[in-house]
């Protein structure tokens, strides 16, 4: 949706005479107003659900100082209502409250940001949205696609959750030769933290239905180092890892993705995942234990491997790492409530006891 657009600027002004009206004094008729001029031919519908409080929640939707497209807590019981209904809304109507946010909460440069370090070279001056959808996720993610000013198109996300841990982690896998997805962390002038990051290419390795024997006994072999290896970093900082986290791209790389916790350091904190060198082989012969049994042994001799080798490289590169958590120690510091030397001292003790 381009600002230029006439039906986007006349929604745009209507949309600055209508968050003019206090909250206190706004009618439906008011609300029934602004969601005819943004495309919606059924207000009355829209504004009819049984849902308390539902035309307040219309608001925090519509309200262009916000950044979220679900005004609702994700363990809500109402909350895959309230997504419908959004969902339900004609996809223009979807753009242009979305569009409308870009803004006022400076989402607009911060996405510009991304699209640079996604291009590598002078990114795009502008780009218009054309599409936006509320995803099922275990937390609140709005999945947009974007074109540039150079014609092309990308899938992004804004993430509402984690930001802060996934962003410190997001610096330290290239620091040890690993590859990682680029995001940018914004916190907006209301005070909002947001994650914007790209749409990830490639396969879910824990979350993909239906991947045949004959692509893990092909692709596993990659798959089971690539993840060994993030491990091998992720173990280092202390993350609590869950289904869903691992991605094989087409490059036959594979990157951490989504709300990645750290700093979980203490010994009684533990992994909350199931090892890749033990899903694989239940996903390729979940009936048939003997080979199951080797397709493990091989895996797992693969993975350890893998890890050390990698253990290796964080310790050789420990004063990169060190320089760049010392950036990070506010953010760290804010993320943890600890205090930033212990932590650090903590992830020492961890990269050099597995020398």
């Amino acid at each position: 949706m381009s600002p230029v657009d006439p039906d986007y600027a006349k929604y745009e002004r209507a949309l600055h005479r209508y968050f003019q009206i206090p909250a206190a004094e706004r009618k439906s008729k008011d609300r029934e107003k602004i969601l005819k001029i943004l495309g919606i031919e059924n207000p009355q519908e829209f504004l009819g659900m049984h849902i308390p409080l539902w035309e307040a929640k219309v608001d925090e939707l519509l309200d262009p100082t916000s950044t979220d497209m679900l005004p609702i807590s994700i363990s809500h019981s109402y909350v895959n209502w309230v997504r419908g209904a959004i969902r339900m809304l004609p996809s223009p109507a979807r753009v242009r409250i979305f569009t409308s946010k870009l803004k006022i909460t400076g989402l607009k440069k911060a996405i510009l940001t991304l699209l640079s370090r996604m291009a590598r070279n002078n990114g795009p001056r502008d780009f218009e949205v054309t599409d936006v959808q509320l995803v099922e996720k275990v937390h609140k993610d709005t999945l947009f696609t974007v074109k540039d000013s150079t014609g092309r198109e990308t899938q992004l996300y804004v993430s509402r959750f984690g930001c802060l841990g996934e962003y410190i982690y997001s610096g330290l896998p290239g620091l040890v030769g690993l590859p990682a997805l680029p995001v940018v962390y914004h916190l907006t002038p209301q005070g909002e933290e947001v994650l914007l990051k790209p749409k990830e290419e490639g396969i879910n390795i824990y979350l993909e239905e239906g991947i045949p024997v004959s692509r893990i006994l092909k692709d596993g072999a990659w798959w089971v180092e690539g993840a060994a290896r993030q491990d091998a970093l992720g173990d280092s900082t202390g993350t609590a890892l869950r289904y869903g986290h691992y991605v094989a791209t087409p490059d036959k790389q594979v990157v951490m993705i989504d709300n990645i916790e750290l700093f979980h350091l203490d010994e009684t904190d533990v992994r909350i995942f199931e090892p890749i060198y033990e899903f694989l082989p239940k996903k390729a012969y979940p009936d048939e234990g003997g080979k199951r049994a080797t397709l493990q042994t091989r895996m797992q001799k693969e993975y350890d491997r893998a890890y050390q080798d990698q253990q290796q490289v964080i310790a050789r590169e420990w004063g990169e790492i060190e320089r760049y958590l010392m950036e990070m120690r506010r953010h760290i510091r804010t993320y943890t409530g600890e205090v930033f030397e212990t932590i650090l001292a903590k992830i020492k003790t961890r990269v050099f006891a597995r020398q």
